[in-house]
């Protein structure tokens, strides 16, 4: 009944309240698995066949795809060439072979190329190791950052090489992908590489990195965050990103938290606008 309340707390960082209790959706294990490589000679075709799979309607576990610069890391192949995608289907036995079967025929009229199964395979395996960036941050002097945001089909390619493009004086390597889809559009991930000269200007370079980039994004009307949170980095941009809808968030978080304890200052506004007790009393 009513407007969906849960997301009050779902994506507010703590700062409506504390979840005490959650409820898991399980789901059964799926009768078959099925995953595919693909090369795309560009970017541009890589992006047409991921937005036509979401309008045909399927819904594969797996859509990443990768501009040429990233590819080579993801395909763990430093002489790859091209842009590489990883898709992947899973459910019913008949079912499952026939939204596979659907998503190739889009994915090679835009031009995708079949590798076979053995890379996205390898990235299922390591996919959450992170070693690359890390190594980066543990020298003296490294630079690594990771920005996601994300906007509609019609506007993420332009999103996409305005944020290249303002990056690149910052760090050795913008590396881009495009990880998660939607009927309406798709997140786009940024990861930077670099070096600096030492650790105070390391800092410096990427607090600059996070002001090029959210304007870049804020500039190009992509959202300044996917589902990575604001969290403290984007936490200058948040008034920019949410516009007219601060004045009701703010009125929200007044209303549910009072004295301001629920996180203070990770979303920047639980004070902003804010009377006190006592200027409550005479206004009423």
């Amino acid at each position: 009944m009513g407007p969906d309340l849960r997301h009050l707390f779902l994506g507010a960082e703590g700062t409506t309240g504390v979840i005490m209790e959650v409820t898991l959706k399980i789901f059964p294990l799926p009768e078959l698995q099925l995953l595919e490589t693909l090369r795309f000679a560009a970017v541009e075709a890589g992006v047409s066949a991921m937005r036509m799979i979401t309008r045909a309607g399927l819904r594969p576990f797996l859509v990443r795809f990768y501009d040429q610069d990233e590819s080579r890391y993801a395909a763990g192949d430093a002489s790859f060439d091209g842009c590489a995608m990883f898709l992947g289907v899973r459910g019913l036995r008949g079912v499952a072979a026939a939204e596979m079967s659907a998503a190739l025929d889009i994915c090679e009229r835009n031009g995708g190329l079949r590798l076979g199964p053995a890379g996205a395979e390898a990235w299922m395996t390591r996919r959450f190791d992170f070693s690359a960036v890390e190594s980066v941050l543990r020298s003296p002097g490294g630079v690594a950052e990771t920005i996601e945001v994300a906007h509609f089909w019609d506007q993420i390619l332009p999103t996409y090489r305005a944020l290249k493009a303002a990056l690149a004086p910052y760090a050795t390597e913008v590396l881009g992908h495009f990880s998660h889809v939607y009927a309406q559009g798709t997140s786009l991930y940024l990861i930077l590489l670099g070096q600096a000269e030492d650790a105070p200007a390391a800092e410096a370079r990427l607090r600059r990195i996070w002001e090029v980039a959210m304007g870049a994004a804020l500039e190009q009307g992509a959202a300044i965050s996917h589902h990575h949170g604001i969290g403290l980095a984007r936490l200058p941009y948040l008034e920019a990103g949410l516009g007219g809808a601060l004045p009701l968030l703010q009125r929200i978080t007044a209303a549910v938290d009072p004295g301001g304890v629920m996180n203070p200052g990770k979303l920047g506004h639980q004070h902003a606008g804010r009377s006190t007790s006592a200027e409550r009393q005479e206004e009423k």
